[in-house]
């Protein structure tokens, strides 16, 4: 996966729930993708998207990492303290955008390529509702092929349905147009849930963006949402809720 120009992502994102109830749900998204610093992000600023300041719809890079300091600074943190040996290059952002202030990321994702833009490692960043944040970062073979895959240990609460336990397996696919990216909990050997992104890619220009508002107007609002109206239902169902209802804040960051 070679570093692509800024992009805006339009899809779904589906849950499927199949332990101790099964429970669907699925919603709009958008998601943007690109540079976290240097000359190409700076060059993806287009109206009425803005990078690092307010507007109609943006991305912000203080919105990520331990917003202590420079993301970059954050991302090769994060990378040493899994063991992996990468001094990046261009690190690209996928995550949603930030749209009239708001903005909520289940899920964002760090490509982090090499001095010859070669994809080194992938990050996930996981955050919750009680602004708790943790990172899963993966080393990625110069041979690796298409879909890349992952797996881990869990390791921090996301659903308050699901205590922390069992192991997650990521499967990421970003070809030129489209993309898809599929997440699993496994327990004992039984998928208890997934979640999947499918999405395709368009230039990130003001045509573009304006269209996407104009069909998806409250993206922040359908990811939460959707996550709210989700969580209405599974207690409806009787489902036992294992996380804290405050204080959930993460290890230090990438710490397994």
């Amino acid at each position: 996966m070679k570093p692509l120009p800024p992009s805006l992502y339009i899809g779904d994102v589906g849950h499927m729930r199949h332990r101790p109830r099964r429970h669907s749900l699925r919603y709009r998204m958008i998601t943007v993708l690109a540079d976290i610093d240097g000359p190409h992000r700076r060059a993806g600023g287009t109206w009425p998207f803005v990078f690092d300041r307010f507007g109609l719809i943006g991305q912000r890079a203080a919105d990520h990492g331990d917003r202590s300091g420079s993301l970059r600074s954050w991302v090769e943190t994060v990378l040493e303290r899994h063991g992996i040996a990468l001094r990046p290059g261009r690190i690209q952002l996928l995550a949603a955008p930030r749209v009239l202030g708001f903005v909520f990321n289940p899920v964002s994702v760090y490509f982090c390529h090499d001095g010859e833009d070669r994809l080194g490692a992938v990050m996930f960043e996981v955050s919750n509702f009680h602004g708790g944040r943790h990172t899963y970062a993966f080393p990625v073979s110069p041979n690796a092929g298409t879909p890349l895959r992952f797996s881990c240990p869990k390791a921090f609460f996301v659903s308050p349905f699901n205590p922390v336990e069992g192991e997650y397996t990521f499967r990421l696919d970003r070809g030129a147009d489209n993309l898809r990216l599929g997440i699993r909990l496994h327990r004992q050997g039984d998928c208890v849930m997934g979640a999947v992104h499918t999405a395709k890619r368009r230039d990130l220009t003001g045509a573009n963006v304006l269209h996407a508002q104009i069909t998806q107007p409250f993206n922040t609002v359908t990811i939460v949402g959707g996550i709210l109206l989700e969580a209405l239902r599974l207690r409806s169902k009787g489902l036992r809720v294992f996380a804290p209802r405050k204080g959930t804040i993460d290890t230090l960051p990438g710490r397994l």
